[in-house]
């Protein structure tokens, strides 16, 4: 079981040649491949799921959230036709009260109907690549910038006290003991600009809509841009 790109522990994308291999290996050895696409899914990465990069078919995908555009909860579970089959003639008794809710499944329809109307999987990936250019821009710019990652518009920029030694200016520790954190303080002067941002321990989850503008992009990057000069000035060589 894996996110196809990691999200909660900072959007790491894979190389390449991860999934089709891992893929080769589950086959070899007759095992399941259950990949995550909750945050990676519906279009957030420029394709309908993360695993369409990489031409994988799993056995069983989970995904949720932007099913419905996250405007109602619903999750889902997906499976090849070979083990579908199987459930046909061997009963497993499983369900739970608000299965196949018809308000939720409304709203997954609406939402696919607006994703192909308006060709936002395809948006999301030029979109998501102007986005990638302006992050790692400020890479360049700002020395509290360790890292710029991501794909499509599912990116996170991880900020440290030293870049020689990858040093965070905080860590799980400080937050449990209530310590200010650094990505908070970021956050905090871009929400004056009128910007928010989702800040973590050490780096920040940038996912826009799908519906965002160019200009709206260069808002935000300029709201991080001038946020992370109070990171600058506690950098240590």
């Amino acid at each position: 079981m894996v996110e196809s790109v990691t999200g909660t522990n900072g959007v790491i994308v894979p190389p390449k040649e991860y999934m089709p291999r891992l893929r080769e290996i589950t086959k070899e050895h007759d095992v399941f491949l259950i990949t995550d696409e909750v945050m990676s899914g519906w279009g957030r990465t420029g394709e309908w799921f993360a695993v369409d990069h990489w031409g994988v078919k799993p056995d069983i995908l989970t995904t949720a959230k932007g099913i419905t555009g996250a405007y109602i909860p619903l999750s889902l579970t997906a499976t090849s036709e070979k083990l579908a089959q199987f459930f046909e003639h061997n009963y497993f008794a499983h369900g739970h009260t608000y299965e196949a809710h018809p308000l939720t499944l409304a709203a997954a329809v609406a939402a696919i109907e607006e994703y192909q109307e308006n060709n936002l999987i395809e948006r999301a990936k030029t979109i998501g690549k102007y986005l990638g250019e302006r992050l790692t821009e400020l890479k360049a710019k700002h020395p509290s910038i360790g890292d710029v990652r991501g794909i499509g518009l599912f990116w996170a920029v991880e900020i440290v006290k030293s870049r020689s030694t990858k040093q965070p200016f905080n860590t799980y520790q400080d937050k449990l003991e209530g310590l200010p954190l650094m990505t908070d303080k970021v956050a905090s002067a871009m929400m004056k600009d009128g910007v928010y941002v989702n800040s973590w321990i050490s780096h920040f989850v940038i996912a826009p809509p799908l519906i965002i503008t160019q200009e709206e992009v260069d808002k935000g990057v300029e709201a991080l841009d001038k946020a992370l000069k109070l990171a600058d000035m506690e950098v240590v060589e």
